[in-house]
């Protein structure tokens, strides 16, 4: 979308009938000077070599092919849920790791404080998916679940999931029991429940969590992993936290896609909700980062010495973006400011007018049609916000993990003029230039006419 100037001389008066603002030579407001943003910046993937190491780590090639495998035909939704399932069967793994963990001087009790609102914000999101999916008449009612009260299944929950047996072991069982009320109280606007083994006062459906979710898999791929030979306990809690961010980097892939999918057919009810949950999931990857701070720091430097984590001669990419698909997560949110000119029924003004921008001025005042495209509109610019927040608190994290010494060297530390990756992300101006300057100029014009009202 072309970057668009404006004449800070513009005139406005407001119109008898909705207040909307117009151009107009007998009243003149003091505007502010709009700087021209600077040039936005790409970001690039680290080196080839790194992703792929980082890859063979997490053994992403193997959760992939989870990820992709299609075992329900009519559940458009497989591809979402599926990893957002295996996120939280990870997460009952990393307390009973944090659980078991030998060493005296770990940090027991926060670490299942932590773990355990994290496994409460996922239950929230799936919960909030699960809500989606029955608003939108596509993809209501497909979901694979077993209804007990028809006698399609002679349980009423998981068999291989990791927490019922958690609710059983004398370490485990206070904060397993959490989470399962938890389950049953997020799970209570939806038509299933998770069958995890949550109470299930109402005698819903219950989603067939094994056969979608697949837990005996998902557990097989930390039986043996390429780094086995490692004796640093913090190994395993790396390992856990990355795969966790890795499967809800995969949900955020696939509602994006679904995303412009819906913003491109104009089905902009249900794209408003894509944008939330894809807000959200941006912050959930901001407090698994978070988790990182709990680990020790001699245990944690020396393993970075062992995995041999370090900058390559001339890499200048974050650890991050080792990552493939959090690079093309992040590119893919960047290009949803593309799609602005079709939500507000405008063309790009070749020339560089106002036309996007006295468009969104005019959807915004006019409250009575269009309500679904400023709701998909403000979305956007949260999953932006969302976005450079949790690449600003990474770039925090990385200096306390690591030291600053440690995050200069990884280019982490350094200021905007040296081209430091992450501070370009959450430092370049907003992608939504338009709609910044519908917003600044309709502040001033309501501010200059309450001062025109109150002389009156």
């Amino acid at each position: 979308m072309a970057d668009l100037a404006w004449n800070s001389n513009a005139k406005m008066v407001s119109s008898p009938n909705n207040k909307s603002p117009k151009l107009d030579k007998q009243h003149h407001l003091s505007l502010p000077t709009l700087p021209l943003p600077l040039r936005p910046t790409d970001i690039s993937a680290a080196a080839s070599p790194l992703c792929s190491a980082y890859d063979h780590y997490l053994r992403l090639p193997e959760l992939r092919k989870l990820w992709t495998s299609k075992e329900f035909p009519n559940w458009s939704s497989e591809s979402i849920f599926k990893p957002a399932l295996h996120a939280l069967e990870i997460t009952f793994r990393f307390i009973s790791l944090v659980l078991s963990d030998p060493r005296p001087y770990a940090n027991r009790r926060e670490w299942i404080r932590r773990i355990e609102s994290l496994a409460t914000s996922e239950i929230e999101m799936i919960a909030m998916l699960c809500e989606d999916e029955e608003e939108d008449p596509t993809t209501r009612g497909r979901a694979p679940v077993a209804d007990l009260s028809k006698g399609e299944s002679s349980r009423s929950y998981s068999e291989a999931s990791l927490l019922p047996r958690l609710a059983t072991w004398y370490k485990s069982k206070d904060v397993a029991q959490r989470i399962l009320c938890s389950v049953e109280y997020n799970m209570m606007r939806c038509p299933y429940t998770l069958g995890l083994g949550e109470p299930n006062l109402s005698g819903k459906p219950s989603l067939r969590y094994d056969d979608v979710c697949k837990p005996n898999e998902i557990h097989a791929l930390a039986i043996t992993t390429p780094f086995d030979h490692i004796d640093n306990y913090e190994n395993q809690t790396v390992y856990t936290t990355h795969q966790i961010v890795e499967s809800w980097i995969r949900v955020t892939h696939q509602l994006l896609e679904r995303l412009t999918e819906r913003i491109e057919s104009k089905r902009l009810e249900e794209a408003k909700n894509d944008c939330y949950a894809v807000e959200r999931i941006w912050k959930l990857l901001t407090d698994i980062e978070d988790l990182h701070m709990l680990m020790d720091p001699a245990d944690f430097l020396m393993l970075k010495n062992q995995l041999s984590i370090k900058s390559t001669a001339g890499e200048t990419a974050a650890f991050c973006f080792r990552s493939t698909e959090l690079v093309e997560v992040t590119k893919m949110c960047k290009d949803l400011k593309q799609k602005v000119p079709g939500i507000l029924e405008v063309e790009v003004d070749p020339q560089g007018g106002p036309r996007i921008q006295e468009a969104a001025m005019r959807l915004y005042v006019d409250k009575r049609n269009g309500m679904e495209r400023v709701h998909v509109l403000q979305g956007m610019q949260g999953i932006e916000a969302a976005m450079k927040r949790f690449f600003y608190a990474y770039k925090q994290v990385v200096g306390v993990v690591m030291g600053s010494f440690e995050a200069n060297g990884n280019r982490v530390g350094l200021s905007w003029e040296r081209s430091d990756s992450l501070s370009q992300i959450f430092l370049e101006p907003t992608y939504y230039p338009s709609l910044d300057a519908a917003k600044t100029f309709l502040g001033y014009f309501w501010g200059n006419d309450s001062d025109r009202q109150g002389r009156c």
